[in-house]
């Protein structure tokens, strides 16, 4: 194993780990990196990144820390993972939510079970669990995904209306927040495995997901929609602080 996923893991198991997202559908090369090297500085354990090679293989050069591809193609992860990527990532679906599709339970685990089959054994494999799904649907992939032996699980707390036909529903910041720490609560009393807190999350509630249980946090818009590579980095630092000061005060 790696030094990155030696890093990693460590900070999994101390419930402290911080993933800065770049975006699933984030192409742009130059952004990725302004995201990436904001990450670096501020000592973040991972980045995320589209499961593109030539993506992957730019971020190896500028971070040190973990690299997590996300898609929704096992294949494709199996090619970022080729590239260099530690962590292949089934997730996250907000690209396909803005398209009005919604994969059920058994579409992830049947996709889950290939990108195992895929890349176990050369890198870590991290499954995001829908938010548009029932919490009871949740709480049941969760034992099946770490039945199946993926690594981790990532919660989504991502629009969702409870019908037969789900729509993208807008949330607001304390609705997406309360939503995603409601699911990783549910998560983490229902698996072993470590749970990543995701969607909504910033400097001001990122001890909220360590104190719900959380193994680690990524935070996306936060930090990547930010205007300018030195604003990333101070947002970035900021969420690194918090959470260190909370950890600190708690213990």
């Amino acid at each position: 194993m790696n030094e990155r996923l030696q890093a990693l893991k460590a900070a999994l198991q101390a419930r402290r780990a911080v993933k800065v997202i770049a975006g699933i559908a984030n192409f742009d090369l130059e952004n990725v990196l302004q995201v990436v090297r904001a990450a670096e500085v501020a000592g973040a354990h991972a980045v995320d990144v589209a499961a593109r090679p030539d993506i992957v293989k730019a971020v190896r050069e500028v971070t040190s820390a973990a690299i997590f591809a996300s898609s929704v193609e096992p294949t494709e992860l199996a090619a970022a993972v080729a590239a260099g990527a530690d962590v292949a990532e089934l997730g996250n679906f907000d690209a396909l939510y803005d398209q009005g599709l919604f994969l059920s339970a058994d579409a992830v685990l049947k996709l889950a079970a290939e990108t195992v089959a895929l890349v176990k054994g050369n890198a870590l494999v991290s499954i995001t669990i829908p938010g548009h799904l029932t919490l009871e649907s949740q709480i049941q992939m969760a034992a099946q995904l770490e039945a199946m032996g993926v690594d981790l699980i990532q919660t989504e707390g991502a629009a969702r209306v409870l019908s037969s036909e789900p729509t993208v529903k807008s949330l607001a910041p304390a609705e997406k927040e309360a939503l995603t720490l409601h699911n990783t609560r549910a998560l983490v009393q229902a698996t072993t495995l470590p749970v990543m807190t995701a969607s909504g999350m910033t400097a001001d509630n990122v001890a909220l997901a360590f104190e719900a249980g959380a193994a680690a946090v990524g935070v996306g818009s936060f930090i990547n929609k930010a205007q300018t590579e030195a604003k990333m980095s101070e947002r970035a630092v900021a969420v690194m602080a918090n959470r260190v000061r909370e950890i600190r005060q708690a213990s």
